[in-house]
């Protein structure tokens, strides 16, 4: 992403519904699949850190990001137990069987080589370690959004499984999420594509607004905890090294 997207998200990366929705639907996940005490844990493409405290709760962190800017933001955090390193996919993943949990968070759709770049995520797991992915959904969606912020691609479940399929690891959870306000995205993504609005700017929604889609994102959160959605913005897998 460029330096005006990671100002923005830590801007707003706090009190936007967006991210504050996306972590509460992480931590249930995490959760869910009842890591160790004391797991070692790394968060590839940890941006401006928005999920680093979050996961501090599950054992010791480190993190590894490409940018200077986010990095900039992340030395102004108390973020002193986390062990940071400056890289790049694929090939600064240079570790084997060490972490019991990796995590990408909306980060594989920014990087050319998605496939290479999980390969070597799956050898840095522990037997029995995860890997925890959330990537935007849908290619027919894509718009004016996915090129501000450099993506490289959209996925569904299907090439999501397909990136994964020859290697020794089971599918724990997959589901969308980002379902209720789908309707509203798909038009504000087709009319993008209609008007071709090229607008950069990211602005913070007004006070009720975000209020609202919080309100939203938790009532998912809990339907979350019962079934999956088989639609949605986003996608969530997490899969075993076995």
């Amino acid at each position: 992403m460029d330096s005006e997207s990671f100002l923005e998200m830590s801007r707003f990366e706090k009190n936007h519904w967006w991210f504050c929705g996306r972590r509460k639907i992480i931590d249930l996940f995490l959760k869910k699949i009842e890591l160790k005490k004391n797991a070692e844990i790394l968060e590839i493409g940890c941006g401006t850190g928005s999920n680093l405290n979050m996961l501090k709760n599950y054992g010791f962190v480190s993190a590894i990001e490409p940018s200077e800017e986010a990095i900039h933001y992340l030395k102004k955090k108390d973020l002193t137990s986390v062990n940071f390193n400056k890289g790049k996919c694929p090939e600064d993943l240079d570790f084997e069987n060490r972490f019991d949990l990796i995590c990408m968070f909306d980060v594989l759709e920014h990087i050319d080589e998605d496939s290479e770049t999980l390969s070597k995520t799956i050898k840095g797991l522990k037997n029995n370690g995860r890997l925890f992915i959330t990537v935007p959904a849908y290619q027919w969606l894509w718009s004016q959004h996915d090129i501000n912020l450099m993506h490289k691609r959209r996925y569904n479940s299907n090439t999501l499984k397909n990136l994964i399929k020859n290697f020794d690891i089971k599918i724990e959870h997959i589901t969308h999420f980002n379902t209720i306000l789908f309707p509203i995205a798909l038009l504000d993504r087709m009319t993008q594509k209609i008007i071709k609005n090229n607008n950069k700017n990211n602005k913070f929604p007004n006070y009720f607004l975000n209020v609202l889609f919080k309100i939203i994102f938790n009532f998912e959160k809990t339907l979350l905890k019962f079934f999956y959605f088989p639609f949605g913005l986003s996608l969530l897998l997490i899969v075993k090294k076995v």
